[in-house]
């Protein structure tokens, strides 16, 4: 938009000019209005404040406050000699600045600017009439840690009054003997006080308006972590035996004799177990030829023996496949800095050591337990970038007691810190692991010859392959509904109801389930009287299924209104006092 100067169309001129003033004007009220906005007052500008030679500190404060209407109000200890003459384009606060210099401070009050010394200030601000205090409720910080945060900012006369802490963890059972019986560790805390961590503050007002920032600013709601940690830990074993026994034993099995076998004359009775190998050292009758060790007895497999006179032969041969495939996935929630701890397996109970007095009196150790199964333990520390460090440690592990009673466990774990982004799995633990194993037991000279030398021979050959992969998957949770917990929710009542369905038809629990459908399905189709005939069924098989009970009661309440509060009244009733005892419904 622009006007043409050389135009002597002169109302053309005046529009242009009219239109201009428009701009103008709307640019005008758009600063007004971004003044306005912002709650600043324009900084007032002094073009020019002079004084006269004689003039003292006292004298300029009045002339400063009348040019500029001001109403300061200096004690009556406030006078001194100026530093200067004249001042030019200054604002309000730099004028008094450099009137006041370094020995006087002044403060508004409302419409006043009261002037003081620097002692008669001093004095004002510690006046102990001054002090206040004010009650701070903290939601997810700690008494103890609020009153550490607060006091840089306090005055040295400040005065803090903090809750009492609260328990730090809930009681658990320990691996004691005690607890077996029912004991829990901790305190109870029966008296504690219940209401939010609380402060009290006493100090001077500016200071309590500070600590009140303070305390603004770090009272807030944590953000948590959720973890999904997948474990696969698969084991294949392969393992295959081979190997034969010779006897060339005048009637001597091949197995020995038992404790109660005869050996030698029938007056002479064995009095311990034998093997062939004994037999032979002890005189027995026959050839002292035998070979043992090589054939596995009481294994599976094929096993093939032969006697013919005085020889015998024992075969075994076994291959056998193992394959053990262990997948875990827990899930678990935890707040920011806060360790998360799942457990999903059982605990494998033994004692401790004996110990003995010096009296020679024998004390059996307490029952202690042993973790195994899937457990996962860790801490999250969540960036303001979208990443977490985290300490974590996934475990999965089993037991079983020796032949001492103590636990040998076999264990598969990582234990780590690292830095993940919100979101990304990573693997934080990659193990693969051959063992192959290979033994031989033979005759010598005998077994190294070829092709005949199999038959002096036993071979165990064995493979072991295992594979440990840990996964792991975080997630930044700012509110409680990401977590998505109806679903979860949802695909438990799936596996309940799937859990029904495998029940025998004949069970009471599985006929009312039926029931009750088919009660929906005749509800649905508007047939009320094949609806109430099975669920009158459904309530004689299962008096308290409430589903059912508000079915009915919805029947009859479109049906006979009258009827609605009786049956409320007994059949809820009922069920309540059936299936929750000391919950009264209002």
């Amino acid at each position: 938009m622009c006007c043409d100067r050389n135009s002597n169309d002169k109302k053309g001129m005046r529009k242009c000019l009219f239109v201009w003033s428009l701009v103008l004007i709307a640019m005008m009220a758009t600063a007004a209005a971004s003044a306005s906005t912002s709650g600043a007052e324009p900084a007032l500008i002094i073009d020019k404040f002079e004084v006269e030679e004689d003039f003292g500190v006292r004298k300029a404060l009045a002339m400063l406050g009348s040019q500029c209407q001001k109403n300061i109000v200096p004690s009556p200890n406030v006078d001194g000699v100026l530093a200067f003459r004249s001042l030019r384009n200054v604002t309000f606060e730099e004028a008094m600045a450099a009137i006041l210099g370094d020995k006087f401070k002044y403060e508004q009050e409302g419409k006043l600017i009261k002037v003081y010394t620097k002692d008669e200030y001093k004095q004002l601000k510690e006046d102990p009439a001054r002090m206040e205090h004010k009650v701070f409720t903290l939601y997810y910080i700690t008494a103890e840690e609020a009153a550490s945060l607060v006091k840089p900012v306090l005055s040295a006369s400040h005065q803090i009054a903090k809750s009492t802490a609260a328990e730090k963890s809930i009681s658990s059972t320990t691996a004691s003997a005690g607890a077996m019986a029912g004991a829990s560790s901790g305190s109870k805390a029966g008296d504690a006080m219940a209401l939010n961590d609380t402060i009290v503050v006493y100090d001077y007002p500016e200071y309590i308006e500070k600590a009140a920032g303070v305390i603004k600013a770090i009272d807030i709601r944590p953000k948590q972590v959720l973890i999904e940690a997948t474990v696969l830990s698969a084991t294949l074993t392969e393992e295959t035996k081979l190997g034969i026994d010779w006897n060339f034993m005048a009637g001597v099995s091949l197995t020995g004799t038992s404790s109660a076998s005869q050996i030698g004359t029938t007056e002479s009775i064995g009095t311990t177990t034998t093997t062939p190998i004994s037999q032979i050292a002890a005189g027995t009758p026959g050839a002292p030829i035998e070979t043992a060790g090589f054939a596995t007895s009481g294994m599976n497999g094929l096993r093939i023996g032969a006697t013919s006179g005085d020889m015998a032969i024992f075969l075994t041969a076994l291959e056998s496949i193992t394959d053990v495939t262990i997948l875990a996935n827990p899930k678990i929630l935890a707040v920011n800095k806060q360790e998360g701890y799942v457990q999903i397996g059982k605990k494998l109970g033994y004692r401790g050591s004996t110990t003995i007095s010096t009296g020679g009196v024998a004390t059996q150790g307490e029952v202690q337990f042993l973790d195994t199964g899937t457990v996962l333990t860790f801490r999250p520390y969540i960036g303001n970038d979208g990443y977490i460090r985290m300490d974590i440690y996934p475990k999965d592990s089993t037991a079983q007691l020796n032949v001492d009673k103590v636990p040998d466990e076999t264990v598969t774990q990582v234990k780590t810190n690292v830095i993940v982004k919100d979101g990304e799995t990573i693997v934080i633990g990659g193990l693969f692991r051959d063992v192959v194993t290979t033994a031989r037991s033979q005759v010598p000279i005998l077994g190294d010859l070829p092709l005949v030398g199999i038959l002096f021979r036993g071979t165990n050959d064995r493979t072991e392959r295992q594979e440990v992969i840990v996964l792991l998957t975080p997630h930044i949770i700012e509110e409680p509904s990401e977590v998505d917990g109806q679903a979860r929710a949802a695909d438990i009542s799936r596996k309940r109801f799937g859990a029904k369905d495998g029940l025998q038809w004949m069970d009471r629990a599985k006929l009312a389930e039926d029931h009750y459908a088919k009660a929906v399905s005749a509800y649905r189709d508007n047939d009320t009287t094949s609806a109430m005939k099975n669920l009158s069924i459904a309530l004689d098989l299962r008096p308290t299924y409430l589903e059912a009970i508000r079915l009915k009661e919805r029947i009859i309440a479109e049906s006979s209104p009258d009827q609605v509060q009786e049956l409320e009244r007994i059949m809820l009733e009922t069920a309540d006092q059936k299936e929750a005892p000391k919950w009264h419904r209002k």
